[in-house]
């Protein structure tokens, strides 16, 4: 009799004694369970902006594909003026055009709904020549607005090079090698100039591949589309075959590119008189002779 009630405590004890560590391990498995169902809900995200980005990067690169195929000549210009304007991505070219494709049928669309809608007793052939006209306008907005980008990216480039060079021969005087103290000022750069810190860490990127400066900085050149880049790959290489200093060199090259720039700015200065007489004319003088002639001609009607 007092053996199955031994044995029941017994039971009851040992489940009582791990009761607390299997809790422990039911608890933990639900939470395992929450965190892989919450995994699995951000893992769905990406997966929806990866199929996404895998449309929009399929359809980019047909349109690469078959203007390539097509015009190879125009493809290469438009890739190299893509990146002076800072987009570096090799799918901006099939982007460009997918973009100008749009920006054609919407400008048309657009053209369409309005002349339709305006209710102005017109003739088919003039709706027809106002969608037209919007469609081209809208095809080339587009290359407006990479030239503006490119323009816009040229001003940047041409006002940080001299302090590039001001920081580079810091570098040289410290005892930095010409790789070495490219890459330390585009690190130092990243924050007032952003693009060309890219473009020189690029330089930086392919000496390390095994590129020659000269030609990294040929490359540097014909991305930042400059001459004072040119002119810098010239000294470089010339300071180097000559045996001459490197940092009086650069000195005297960033103070040529300084007086470069503050001629540039005295020269629109001087330019700003003569641009400003047309909207003078245009704008000022009529005011003026209303206000000169105005009172005259209210005398001359009272004396009658």
């Amino acid at each position: 009799m007092l053996l199955p009630a031994a044995a029941l405590l017994l039971v009851a004890g040992g489940v009582a004694a791990f009761w607390p560590i299997l809790a422990g391990a039911s608890d933990r498995g639900e939470v395992r369970r929450r965190l892989r169902a919450g995994m699995d809900v951000a893992a769905e995200r990406p997966k929806k902006e990866r199929g996404k980005r895998a449309v929009r990067e399929k359809a980019a690169k047909s349109a690469h594909d078959f203007y390539a195929k097509a015009d190879p000549e125009n493809v290469a210009r438009l890739r190299m003026r893509l990146i002076q304007a800072g987009y570096m991505d090799p799918g901006a070219v099939g982007m460009f055009f997918l973009i100008r494709f749009a920006s054609l049928a919407g400008a048309g669309i657009a053209a369409f709904i309005l002349a339709q809608g305006s209710g102005a007793e017109d003739t088919e052939a003039n709706r027809w020549i106002f969608v037209g006209v919007a469609a081209i306008m809208g095809y080339f907005a587009p290359s407006f607005v990479l030239s503006r980008k490119v323009k816009a990216k040229m001003v940047e480039y041409r006002n940080g090079f001299p302090d590039f060079m001001d920081l580079m021969i810091v570098c040289s005087d410290a005892g930095m090698s010409m790789e070495s103290g490219i890459e330390r000022v585009s690190k130092e750069l990243a924050a007032t100039y952003p693009s060309l810190s890219q473009n020189l860490q690029l330089v930086s990127i392919e000496l390390r591949a095994g590129r020659s400066l000269d030609g990294a900085l040929k490359s540097l050149a014909d991305r930042l589309s400059l001459d004072e880049v040119r002119s810098f790959a010239t000294l470089l290489q010339q300071s180097k075959e000559l045996g001459t200093s490197l940092s009086g060199a650069l000195r005297v090259f960033s103070d040529e590119m300084r007086h470069k720039r503050m001629s540039l700015a005295e020269e629109k200065a001087h330019a700003l008189p003569a641009k400003m007489s047309v909207p003078v004319t245009v704008c000022i003088l009529p005011v003026v002779l209303m206000v000169a002639i105005i009172p005259i001609v209210v005398k001359l009607s009272a004396m009658d």
